[in-house]
């Protein structure tokens, strides 16, 4: 009777479930009080991990080069070392051999040190500061923006998921090496989701190839909303596989989230490239609230050699070293911390207090300061807003095009109005309109009486208020035959009041001079008469003085 394997498929976690039992201690250990470097930014914690995973230090590159299936190299930050120590093509052939690599940098990879980088995995750091803007707090770990939560790649991507076509049909049919980083040591909580990172960069593809070599894997990205903080006009580019539709137009293709790790199995060996070193820091690994110490983890015992997938495992049992087959057989441990190799793995554990607070580090805001500064002087924010119009379809000369039309459609308008409309012929309202065509008819009417119903009549008695208007002035001993307007003087009441009675002082005046003659309905001259009614009482009390 044969037994079944599914008892034995927990066997591959059996190292991360022990590492796991000394988290807590973990998260609360520190370095020696001599060290310089801020506890902060430290790897103290990093290390101690190390520690717990068995792995042993190597003190030299000789000796990490000389037996490299049993050896792992770890750099983070400064990448320096990939040139110096490692000619053309020799860390790639390193891997190949069956050594493993972590390189973790959110600083440029130039010269040499991209060369080497391009070989091993097809991808360079830009060096590039990301930020999330806008900012959405579930994308961010404690309010920050420079502190974007790593997301993982999931299979439902298809195409844009995979590395190239051999991995395309390699997921399709359930096998490949592609590592599995982001596993919780709890089933029931699924992936982790809090990987915190702390002012990330950004991989780009070589320019050469829409793919990435083969073994090599898209692993993690950083949300979508994700800016450069030198260049907060522009979105970050990061290219994807072209999608090609027969008979279908040409559409320019959507701002892809930018890349953040990719790894996978190189030969015999295994690489993992990260745009983020302070990943593994112990401000952002000791924190309860994160789950970087649980990736850094995952990753350290999968570079070990470590089964990772069930499949692995079933693969592993069949094998004669059952035990270090699922554990890894990488126990040497180069860690190239920054421009220093660290031999110091073992790390006492002290209880410290670590503080909630992520507040941005002085350095960051003394770059981004900098930054910002050198943009205005080259005047980068107008040529990034000039380089967005161009991006539109016709670019800044449609645009151009465009505002000519308006503004001559505009003048057109005005100039209709100023001698077209205002220019056109109108008649004298100051001269009563004859009556063409009538018979004067006897009646027993006087003429004021007959003048009265005719300009009812014709809806317009402009003719009487402006009589009432000049007798109003004569009764103030100012006459409307005068050449300059009165000057009203209002000394009481609040500045409403006063503000009201120039209005109507200057409206009536207006209306008394004939220069401007208006329309009057014998509805509106209802208003008028109240209007005049509260001149005649405010001149009455003294209210309204007019000079």
């Amino acid at each position: 009777m044969t037994r079944s394997p599914r008892p034995f498929l927990a066997l591959p976690f059996l190292v991360f479930v022990l590492g796991a039992m000394e988290m807590d201690s973990l998260r609360a250990c520190a370095a020696s009080p001599t060290d310089a470097i801020p506890q902060g930014q430290r790897t103290d914690a990093f290390r101690r991990l190390l520690h717990v995973l068995g792995f042993q230090p190597i003190g030299n590159f000789t000796a990490l080069k000389a037996r490299p299936s049993e050896s792992l190299l770890i750099v983070l930050g400064d990448p320096s070392c990939l040139s110096n120590a490692f000619g053309v093509g020799e860390l790639r052939s390193y891997v190949e051999s069956g050594g493993a690599v972590l390189i973790a940098t959110d600083k440029p990879t130039l010269g040499p040190a991209g060369a080497q980088l391009s070989r091993l995995a097809g991808v360079t750091v830009t060096g590039e500061m990301l930020v999330c803007a806008p900012v959405k707090p579930d994308d961010i770990y404690f309010g920050e923006p420079c502190c974007p939560f790593v997301l993982p790649f999931t299979e439902a991507m298809g195409l844009k998921a995979t590395s190239n076509v051999l991995g395309l049909l390699t997921t399709l049919a359930g096998v490949g090496n592609r590592p599995s980083l982001f596993r919780s040591p709890q089933p029931e909580r699924g992936e982790l989701r809090r990987v915190a990172s702390n002012a990330p960069s950004r991989l780009a593809l070589n320019s050469d190839s829409w793919w990435l070599p083969s073994g090599i894997y898209r692993l993690a990205e950083l949300p979508n909303h994700c800016l450069d903080a030198a260049s907060p006009l522009r979105r970050t580019p990061s290219r994807s596989p072209p999608i090609l539709r027969i008979g279908a137009p040409a559409r320019p293709l959507p701002t892809a989230p930018p890349l953040f790790a990719v790894g996978g199995t190189v030969g015999k060996g295994r690489a993992l490239v990260l745009a983020d070193h302070s990943l593994f820091i112990n401000r952002m690994i000791l924190p309860s609230d994160t789950d970087n110490l649980e990736f850094a983890a995952n990753c350290l015992h999968w570079l070990r050699g470590g089964a990772s997938t069930p499949t692995e495992a079933l693969r592993a049992l069949n094998e004669s070293k059952n035990l270090e087959s699922l554990t890894g057989q990488r126990t040497k441990v180069l860690f190239w911390d920054d421009g220093r190799i660290r031999s110091d793995l073992n790390v006492p554990s002290v209880k410290v207090p670590v503080k909630p607070s992520m507040a941005m580090e002085p350095a960051i805001v003394a770059a981004v300061d900098k930054t910002i500064a050198n943009l205005e002087e080259r005047d980068a924010f107008n040529r990034a807003l000039l380089d967005r119009l161009d991006d539109w379809a016709g670019g800044r000369h449609r645009l151009l095009r465009y505002v000519v039309y308006v503004l001559t459609f505009a003048m057109c308008l005005l100039l209709g109005y100023r001698f077209l409309w205002r220019g056109r012929y109108r008649g004298d309202f100051a001269v009563p309109a004859p009556v063409d065509g009538v018979e004067p008819r006897r009646t027993s009417l006087s003429y004021l009486d007959q003048r009265r119903r005719s300009l009812l009549r014709s809806g317009n008695v402009w003719e009487t208020a402006h009589l009432l208007a000049r007798e109003f002035f004569d009764s103030v001993g100012f006459s409307p035959r005068g050449s300059s307007p009165p000057h009203p003087r209002i000394v009481d009441g609040g500045w409403r009041r006063r503000w009201r009675l120039r209005r109507l002082c200057a409206r009536w005046w207006r209306l008394a001079r004939g220069d401007a003659p208006v329309v009057v309905t014998p509805q509106s001259l209802r208003r008028w008469l109240r209007e005049l009614d509260e001149l005649k009482s405010a001149a009455a009390n003294g209210t309204l003085r007019l000079t």
